[in-house]
């Protein structure tokens, strides 16, 4: 397990010019070519030759040789660079510790001075999932590192849209695969057992709603990413929410109908299986679209 912290102290200025230049040009090029890594960050040819060595070895960056020598970000090599422009737009003062990792994201306490303890998240997406998305979006021949990118750029303007309407994180932040946001003190609704779940339910259903008439749906809801308190429910990880204001086709509007029914499935299912409480699916579907 790599010590981000520790890792982050020990890398020099050009190392840092070198990530920077790369992340400049990731959006034109899969690896981006030694020459123009080299151009941007205005180091010598053959002096970055050696600095893209060296961050290979420690797995910061891959180097391809084809017709040129051209380098990627691997998914350390980004998040410390997204690390590197928080602390130094004094976002993010002082990196805790490691408070969970999944498949999609590995999550940090941190302190920031302007905001207090907050969450740092930093979004991992693996190749497989980018070959799928690739399939149904133009990225070209891009290298899939930059999904990470997109997936904390989506999560960042989700939270953005519904905070201060449904209660999530408030996002103070995005850099990279990185999103800065608040820490909230509350558990999975899976490790909770509640007192009121009847209650519970429709402050879901109502929520879901609200998040609907602002054209979001979540996506992936479940009893693992919605957490309570005794303050009330949050809603956690919106990565691959649907933006509805970006739906236009029929065919996007039937897959959006899928996910909503979906999330909303996960949400009925766990407390009828929990609580034994029954709800019809159609009848909350409709309620939630104003139908």
């Amino acid at each position: 397990m790599v010590d981000f912290a520790e890792k982050f102290r020990s890398m020099s200025k050009l190392k840092w010019k070198v990530l920077d230049a790369i992340f400049k040009n990731m959006w034109d090029y899969k690896y981006v070519p030694a020459e123009v890594i080299a151009k941007t960050a205005q180091i010598n040819p053959e002096k970055m030759e050696t600095i893209l060595k060296a961050l290979k070895d420690e797995n910061l960056v891959e180097n391809k040789y084809t017709e040129y020598l051209g380098s990627a970000f691997t998914y350390l090599g980004l998040s410390l660079y997204s690390l590197w422009r928080l602390v130094r737009s004094d976002k993010v003062s002082m990196l805790g510790k490691r408070m969970g990792e999944g498949k999609e994201s590995i999550i940090f306490n941190c302190y920031s001075e302007k905001y207090g303890e907050c969450v740092l998240k930093f979004h991992k997406v693996g190749y497989s999932s980018f070959k799928k998305v690739k399939e149904k979006r133009d990225y070209g021949t891009l290298h899939f590192t930059v999904l990470m990118v997109r997936s904390a750029k989506n999560e960042f303007k989700a939270l953005k849209r519904l905070y201060g309407y449904v209660s999530v994180p408030k996002p103070y932040d995005w850099e990279g695969n990185a999103v800065l946001m608040e820490l909230i003190d509350a558990k999975e609704l899976f490790r909770v057992r509640l007192e009121n779940p009847k209650d519970v339910l429709e402050m879901i259903i109502e929520d879901v709603k609200t998040m609907y008439s602002l054209g979001v749906i979540h996506g992936d809801l479940s009893q693992y990413n919605i957490l309570v308190n005794p303050e009330g429910v949050w809603y956690i990880d919106f990565p691959q929410h649907i933006d509805l204001n970006e739906v236009e086709t029929d065919e996007e509007r039937k897959v959006a109908d899928e996910i909503l029914k979906r999330d909303v499935e996960n949400v009925i299912n766990y407390f009828k299986r929990t609580y034994r409480i029954e709800k019809d699916i159609n009848s909350v579907l409709k309620y939630i679209k104003g139908e």
